[in-house]
Order: C-alpha cells, then structure tokens, then sequence
C-alpha cells in the first residue's frame, strides 16, 4: 500500500503547488481594492501550503501506528536524502502541522480587527499583519522544538518499529527515519509502564493545538457577529466583501480540521487506548496531503472576482476549443466538397 500511497501523495502535491499559485496570481492581479493589506496573509498561507505539498512530495511520509504507537516514517529509498536529513525533515513535518491551526487563528483574530475597526489597525495595519505572521511561525518552532525534544528515536521505539515496519518490508533500521510516540513500554520484569517522555510530548502538543482552536472558534464567532452589523454600518460592496473573505476563511480552516487534526485526534486516542491499527495511520497519511491541494478551493468558489476571474478562463478556453472543432470540421466538409466535384468532374470527361 505504500507505493498507492506515494503516488497519491505525489499527485496531490502537484494540484496544490498548481492551485495555491494560481490563487497567488489571483490575489494580486484580481483582488478588489478594499481588499488592502490582508492579501498578504492570504499569500502567506498559500506559500506555505506549497511548502508542505513540496515536502509531502519530495518526502513521501507515512504514518505507521499500531497497538500502542504512532510514528511518521520516511524511507531512505523512497527519497533523495541520506537518514539525518530525513530525521530533521520528519521534524519540519510535524513543525507544518502543527503550525496549520495557529495561521487560521491569526487570520481570524486580523479579520475581528478589520471588521471592528480597531485603531491599532488604522495605524499600524503592516505592523499588525507582521505580529500576526510572526505569531504563528513562532508558534511552530516551539512546536518542532517539543517534537525535536520529545518525539525522537528512543530505544523502545527503535526496537518496535524496526520489529513492526521495516523487518516485515525488507528494510534495516538504518534506512528509516522516524519521530512518533508510544504511550506503554514494558520494564525488565515485562509490566506494561507508561512511557512519559511521549506522553509529556503529545500532552504540550495537545495544549498548543488547544490554544489555535480556542482563538479560530472565539475570533470566529466575532467575526461572524461583526460581520452581521455590517448591513447599518458599511455599503453593500462592502459588506458582500467582507462576508466573502470571512466565509472563505470558515471553509479553509475546516479542510485542515477535517482531514489532520480530528482523525489525528482519533488515531492518538485509539493508540491512548492500545487498540490502535496500521489503516487508521494509512488513512491519516492520504488524508493529510489532501489538505495543502484542497485547501484553495474555497477561495475560488466564494470570493466573487477570484469566482468570475476562474469562470471566465474556462469560458475562453471552452470558446477556442469550440472554434478549433468548427474550423477542423468546415476544412474537412471543404475538402470532401472539392474532392466530390473534382470527382464528378472526371466522370462527365471519362464519358
């Protein structure tokens, strides 16, 4: 299942590297004017859905867990890079997921400020939108720094998956590399102990993620409530814009909360539970590089000029394909024309 795996994960790579640059190219070429200085974090956060659908590409992770334990694998073969590099790019992965939630919470929390019209905002809007970006990368670094500190190779863990993955698969331990966490281990005497340091680990971890939700969901419901008083204090282009934006930001924050942090909760539970099993790590590993090529869409389809700027380029090359087929058809019918009177014309000589 690993090579279905890849492959899929590959070409999901593509159509988000395609999409988050064609939204790119959106945003400064067809964004309308009222828009101001907020396409800058939706250029953030398009730039860095291309950087994960590049690592997903060029990395081909899998998450393998079962009974007890959760780990993200890469295989040596499978990519360019020697192990080491491999173990700091299994770093940088979960350093990405992580760092997901708490971009949509800036974004929210920026959009209450627009929609309220804070002061901060009116005088310090690229300084704000800084503080924003720089909150959320700040926010994954300290959450590589826990999986760098919590979530490495340890002996347990390098005997479990070496027995569990790379034995059954013809591999050696030295062409993996691997972060994750088990939740019990067994002492000398054979007793099932918990294994603190990855309980600690997936506990901090739990508690940032924690913080992101709590930010979308407060913010967001601002949002939402700011954004029904617009109708007695804002024009209707106003007003339509701004339901726009915040709609499109409500339906690309559920992709990531849909397709990596509720299964990721549910496969952590399960493992919480020993009860866990190689499709539920399987599932989370497709469902994670949809995220990056999913995650546009809502852009394209609410926000109107994005809407009508994509219709439009369907609608030209639906016109150029349609006037090909009329200009190969009436060549054809042109040319059985001149060969059936050049053939009639032979006849009448020939008699």
């Amino acid at each position: 299942m690993f090579q279905f795996h890849s492959t899929i994960e590959r070409i999901a790579g593509i159509f988000a590297i395609f999409g988050n640059l064609l939204l790119i190219f959106l945003i400064f070429k067809k964004s309308v004017s009222k828009l101001g200085n907020y396409k800058f974090m939706m250029v953030y956060i398009a730039i860095f859905e291309i950087a994960f659908a590049i690592l997903h590409g060029i990395t081909v992770p899998v998450i393998y867990t079962t009974d007890c334990m959760n780990f993200l694998v890469m295989r040596v073969d499978k990519t360019w890079f020697s192990k080491p590099v491999l173990q700091v790019l299994n770093v940088l992965f979960c350093d990405m997921f992580g760092m997901s939630m708490s971009l949509f919470a800036a974004h929210f929390i920026y959009r209450f400020l627009v929609l309220s019209r804070k002061k901060i905002l009116r005088k310090h809007d690229k300084r704000t939108i800084f503080v924003m970006l720089l909150f959320s990368t700040l926010f994954g670094v300290v959450w590589g720094l826990v999986a760098w500190d919590t979530m490495q190779p340890f002996p347990e863990g390098d005997l479990m998956i070496s027995e569990r993955f790379a034995t059954p698969q013809g591999l050696v331990l030295d062409q993996i590399a691997y972060v994750g966490i088990l939740f019990y281990t067994k002492d000398t005497l054979g007793n099932r102990i918990v294994h603190w340091p990855s309980v600690v680990g997936i506990g901090i971890q739990s508690f940032f993620i924690g913080i992101s939700f709590f930010l979308i969901f407060f913010f967001g419901f601002k949002c939402y409530q700011q954004t029904r008083h617009l109708v007695q204090s804002q024009s209707a282009s106003s007003q339509n814009l701004q339901s726009q934006l915040f709609y499109a930001l409500v339906f690309q924050t559920l992709i990531p909360i849909c397709l990596m942090h509720i299964p990721a909760t549910i496969v952590y539970a399960v493992a919480a539970l020993d009860k866990s099993n190689d499709v539920f790590g399987q599932l989370l590993s497709l469902f994670i590089c949809l995220y990056p090529a999913l995650d546009p869409l809502p852009n394209f389809f609410i926000i109107k000029s994005y809407r009508k700027a994509v219709k439009d380029f369907f609608k030209k090359v639906y016109r150029k394909v349609l006037c090909r087929k009329k200009n190969t058809a009436g060549i054809s019918t042109t040319g059985s024309s001149r060969a059936w009177k050049v053939s009639n014309v032979s006849s009448v000589h020939l008699s």
